[in-house]
């Protein structure tokens, strides 16, 4: 009786996740499989009939000594560790403020949170003209003040990067502050109440009670940025446009390039799929470095 019970529960479970599960397929799984197996021909909008012409595996023999993309793939990763770094340390030093004030906690909550409502497009056409080299509000202020400093700073490579890091900071760091300050909101206070108790500093409360408890949502807040920050487009696409040069060409507007510039959807294909198994790789890892083995059943 209790194994029909189990088989029954199971049953009605899968079939309450089905048209889930069905939608899923239909928008993932079958459009990744069209991907793979366009990747595998020679399909270029400028050569008529070459959407038959099979070559197996070149175009991903080609990708391995394309040094375009290798070098947006690297810039795209050193992009990724900066930008989360900066917006973990940010968002924890603001959530924690949040956590500790008493007054216009709610109003100040919700002004950090206006960046993270704004749609990308927009940041980046508002980046765009705070940074326009002849009327820009950057050119304003360095005029007001009489600085040496370049007025176009897209125009020079570290300047660039540095601009675009600028405006992805400006626009999810309040993300890390909500993650954050949520999961502080959420933890006991009988573990700090025994470290009063115990003389423990502020400190001492942070590394060994605070951390140990927010190490999970932490980890999670820092994944979903990086996912999220390695499919960068709109900001570079509008800001700098990949330039000077190729300074600034993250790996997925290199792909864009690839298919709407160069219409060759087929190595295209190759690239969005090398993409999709570095997001796998880096989920496989965060999975088995941080959360298996530690206590955790999901």
């Amino acid at each position: 009786m209790k194994h029909k019970k189990i088989m029954k529960e199971n049953t009605v479970a899968l079939l309450f996740h089905l048209p889930s599960i069905v939608v899923l397929f239909l928008i993932t799984f079958i459009p990744l499989m069209y991907n793979i197996v366009q990747s595998l021909f020679d399909y270029r909008l400028s050569t008529p009939g070459s959407a038959h012409v099979f070559i197996g595996l070149g175009n991903y023999k080609e990708l391995l000594t394309d040094s375009a993309f290798w070098q947006s793939l690297w810039l795209t990763l050193i992009f990724v560790v900066v930008v989360t770094l900066i917006q973990l340390i940010l968002g924890a030093f603001i959530a924690i403020l949040l956590d500790k004030i008493t007054y216009g906690r709610k109003i100040l909550t919700a002004c950090w949170l206006i960046p993270m409502t704004v749609a990308p497009l927009v940041v980046g056409l508002m980046f765009s003209f705070i940074l326009n080299p002849q009327f820009g509000l950057y050119k304003f202020v360095l005029d007001l003040v009489n600085s040496g400093l370049s007025r176009a700073p897209l125009s020079s490579s570290l300047s660039a990067f540095i601009a675009l890091v600028i405006t992805d900071v400006w626009e999810w760091t309040p993300y890390m502050i909500l993650m954050i300050y949520a999961g502080l909101k959420t933890l006991p206070l009988e573990p700090y109440e025994a470290a009063d108790i115990d003389g423990a500093t502020g400190l001492q409360k942070l590394v060994f009670i605070t951390w140990p408890l927010m190490k999970h949502i932490v980890m999670v807040s820092v994944i979903l940025r990086g996912v999220e920050a390695i499919k960068v487009f709109d900001k570079p696409y509008l800001l700098t446009g990949g330039g000077p040069g190729a300074a600034t060409e993250v790996v997925d507007l290199y792909t864009y390039r690839q298919a709407f510039v160069n219409f060759n959807f087929s190595y295209a294909s190759a690239l969005c799929f090398i993409l999709f198994i570095i997001l796998l790789a880096i989920g496989i890892f965060y999975w088995f470095a941080f959360m298996k083995g530690d206590g955790n059943d999901y």
